[in-house]
């Protein structure tokens, strides 16, 4: 019988926000008993922030240096491929239930086409059945008004309650009750969808919570008790923060300025017990996207084909939660590049591996298992080895690769001056179990020992004493840059026999 796959993302869940993770207060009984019976990777990683790149390199198996869809805006190049082209080459109708933040090649769009207005369109190849983009929710509005729920605008849904002049964060309870919330919608919608197919599938859900705001409905707004986080949270002034680095610094203004995108949140004002409050909510958040997820996967059982099924649960990247007095995802922490991924299959291994892993791989894998062929470009590997026998086919990674374009923090209208050109704004990270090193083309670089340093407050890359370290570091990170170049034309010559075609290994390099 032909396979099906059942790919649920959630908007900003880090890795470490889950029960089978050892987390105290995590409440996430659905994924911790999906990740008993699957492969977890326990050391995942996005290669890029914020949402709409992350989800275009997870979607498409290429490194953000090769697509270049670096911000939420930036086009996605058309002659790309995504997991949606591809399956449908194997005979599927992937649906979409959910948003996958993608912004369109304008190059051959009316200029009145909608889709140059927004970075929040669904990706090429995917069937919209259920589009919820958080700038536009119009199906969940919709939904809200026949309950009885009046609407003025869709856009106003995810308008919460406002932090006054005097507190740090507004710890209110969302007005929506969450048996209507966006949360429950979208997953009611996939699970009466899933449980009347008939024929395999491919079904992508994204979960827009617990991204932002920092707001949800009860019971899971008073799930969890801050006070129980508070110990937790470390000792962090202002002053240490904007030493970090000149990035640090121009982040914490961006958090600071008026009109932020977290109005819930008044940073100048923050106190421990504000941080422990969020952190509550957003583990509520968790919660009830964890609720849900087990309406979907009761469908899938319901339905006949779970097992016949693969069962994938990640998220586009992390979240920083108070990390150095941040929110949101921001600079090169782990906070807001390590996420989880569970992949289940009816011949899995359950384990947990720690082996290190990146979204580009998810393409590949899915392909790989439903035997399809990878596209040549594909910067990821296929993990079904790992994921069937808990023993790879290719060796390990002994590091991973992420990045982040902040042009945003540099170039919008809140800058004074312009300092940087938009090549400028852009880091690159290679991380191993060890080490870490940040690459600026505009900044001195930083190198941290995580196994010593986990928090990443003592930057060792003025310390000559590590220049070597540095110097191997930075001759990976080239090395793997170039070992990654695009190929999608370079190994096609033209002969007088006609064009020949000569590729490498899919690892690029001889192993």
């Amino acid at each position: 019988m032909k396979k099906s796959v059942l790919f649920i993302c959630a908007d900003q869940w880090r890795w470490d926000c889950f029960g089978f993770m050892g987390h105290k207060h995590a409440h996430t009984p659905t994924i911790d008993k999906l990740a008993s019976r699957s492969t977890a990777f326990t050391k995942h990683f996005t290669n890029i922030i914020p949402c709409g790149p992350s989800r275009a390199t997870m979607l498409t198996g290429l490194y953000p240096f090769i697509h270049r869809s670096v911000v939420n805006g930036a086009p996605l190049d058309e002659r790309f491929t995504n997991i949606a082209l591809e399956v449908k080459k194997l005979g599927y109708d992937p649906t979409l239930y959910g948003y996958t933040d993608t912004s369109y090649d304008p190059r051959k769009l009316d200029k009145n086409d909608p889709r140059l207005f927004t970075y929040e369109s669904p990706m090429p190849g995917f069937n919209p059945v259920c589009h919820l983009p958080s700038g536009n929710p119009e199906p969940w509005a919709s939904y809200l008004e026949e309950k009885g729920i009046k609407v003025k605008k869709p856009t106003d849904l995810y308008i919460c309650p406002e932090a006054n002049y005097e507190e740090g964060f507004a710890y209110k309870a969302w007005k929506i009750p969450t048996e209507l919330s966006d949360t429950s919608f979208l997953a009611d919608r996939a699970a009466e969808d899933l449980r009347n197919l008939k024929k395999p599938f491919f079904m992508h859900v994204s979960f827009l919570k617990p991204h932002p705001p920092y707001c949800v409905s009860d019971p899971w707004h008073s799930l969890i008790d801050p006070t129980k986080l508070e110990n937790d949270i470390l000792d962090e002034n202002c002053d240490y923060r904007n030493k970090l680095h000149p990035l640090a610094e121009k982040i914490v203004e961006c958090f600071e300025v008026k009109g932020n995108k977290t109005p819930e949140i008044n940073y100048k004002n923050l106190t421990k017990k504000d941080i422990a409050r969020i952190q509550a909510v957003y583990l509520g958040m968790c919660a009830e996207v964890d609720f849900n997820i087990k309406k979907i996967l009761k469908a899938l059982d319901d339905n006949g084909q779970s097992d016949n099924t693969m069962i994938i649960f990640t998220s586009d990247h992390g979240e920083m939660l108070g990390q150095h007095k941040m929110f949101g995802k921001k600079g090169w922490w782990d906070q807001s590049y390590r996420i989880p991924l569970i992949v289940y299959t009816p011949n899995c291994k359950p384990q947990m591996l720690n082996e290190m892993t990146e979204s580009v791989d998810l393409l590949p894998t899915i392909i790989d298992w439903l035997g399809g062929e990878i596209p040549i470009d594909c910067n990821g590997r296929s993990l079904i080895s790992n994921i069937e026998s808990g023993k790879p086919n290719l060796p390990n990674r002994d590091y991973v690769i992420f990045e982040w374009d902040f042009r945003d923090l540099y170039l919008n209208k809140n800058s004074k001056k312009l300092t940087l050109a938009p090549e400028e704004c852009n880091l690159s990270v290679i991380r191993t179990d060890e080490w870490k090193y940040v690459h600026f083309p505009a900044f001195e670089p930083l190198l941290y020992n995580i196994k010593n340093d986990p928090n990443e407050k003592v930057n060792l890359a003025t310390n000559s004493k590590y220049d070597k370290i540095k110097s191997e570091m930075l001759s990976k990170l080239l090395s793997h840059r170039i070992r990654h170049s695009e190929r999608q034309m370079t190994n096609t010559k033209l002969t007088s026999e006609g064009p020949k075609i000569l590729n490498g290994p899919s690892i690029r390099q001889i192993v």
